[in-house]
This record gives C-alpha cells, sequence and structure tokens, in this order.
C-alpha cells in the first residue's frame, strides 16, 4: 500500500491536510489541501521549499479563500455578505465526527508521487514527492494558488530538487 511508503512528516502532512479540509468546510481532501497540509505541518523539504520562496500558511488559506470568493462571485453570491448575514450560524467547518475522502484530484497528486519517488529511485514518499505530484497538475487549484502567491511551478521545482540534493550530500 502508498501509505507504507510515507515518511512521517508526509504522514503528519495528510493529518494536517485531512484536518485544513475539515477546517474549511471542504468535503472531500483536494490537492490545495495537501499544499496546506504541507505548509501546516511545516515538516519535511517541501515546506522548506515553500517557506523559502516565501509562501506560509496564513497567506495559502488566504488565497484559498479568495479562490471559493471569486468562484461564488462569478455566479452572484457575495461570501463577505454571506457571512454577514449568517452572523454566528455561518460555520464552515466540517465536524470531527464525519469522515472526509480523498477527492478524484488529491489521489492522483498521491498517485503522482509515487512515480516521482520511483523515477527518483527513492524507496520512500516524502514531502517533496507530494509536492512534485501536486506541481504535475498545471490546471489544479493548488498550482493556481501557488501562481496567485507569486510562485510558479517550475521555480518551487527548482527549489525542490535543490534542497533534494543538499540534504543528499
Amino acid at each position: 500500500m502508498i501509505f507504507n511508503r510515507f515518511t512521517k512528516e508526509t504522514r503528519r502532512c495528510v493529518v494536517a491536510a485531512v484536518e485544513e479540509a475539515r477546517m474549511l468546510g471542504h468535503d472531500s481532501i483536494g490537492d490545495e489541501d495537501l499544499l496546506l497540509g504541507i505548509l501546516r505541518a511545516d515538516e519535511g523539504v517541501a515546506a522548506e521549499a515553500l517557506s523559502s520562496l516565501g509562501v506560509t500558511l496564513e497567506g495559502a488559506r488566504k488565497e484559498s479563500e479568495g479562490m471559493l470568493s471569486d468562484a461564488l462571485s462569478s455566479v452572484g453570491i457575495s461570501l463577505e455578505e454571506l457571512r454577514r448575514e449568517a452572523g454566528d450560524a455561518f460555520e464552515m467547518r466540517i465536524p470531527d465526527y464525519r469522515k472526509i475522502p480523498f477527492s478524484p484530484k488529491a489521489k492522483k497528486v498521491l498517485e503522482r508521487a509515487l512515480r516521482e519517488a520511483g523515477r527518483l529511485r527513492d524507496n520512500h514518499l516524502g514531502t517533496e514527492h507530494v509536492m512534485l505530484g501536486i506541481l504535475r497538475d498545471e490546471d489544479g487549484k493548488a498550482v493556481r494558488m501557488l501562481a496567485r502567491l507569486g510562485v510558479s511551478s517550475e521555480m518551487l521545482e527548482d527549489r525542490l530538487y535543490e534542497l533534494r540534493g543538499r540534504a543528499a550530500s
């Protein structure tokens, strides 16, 4: 099974991704939640690469919310107005007892991460492999979030390989 190859940092990132999805009210764990999980756990090569490029958890959360707000605006709904009208009743968080599945996109990210680990001849699946899996989907929400934060896939991939090489030395 794929999870057997996860490093402890990668496991922590996936657990953090589940919590991010729960907190944001997502009905499934998406590629954006995996990105937020990497940032929230703040461990491993991927977190170091993101941090070195100025990507923060708070900034990524803000971009995720901004993308939601933009999507709602495109159909005539104001997220801020909705929040204001609902007041204290507005709660997006999904209860802890409810299981949140991985979306097809997140499953593809993890499959691509496994392929990246194999391509790099690694017998473990680290946060860098998950990040590379995220970056392989140019239309993914996580890649669009990063672009809105001023980080290109190429820039981040180069940084991942640089840090990975340093760690191997």
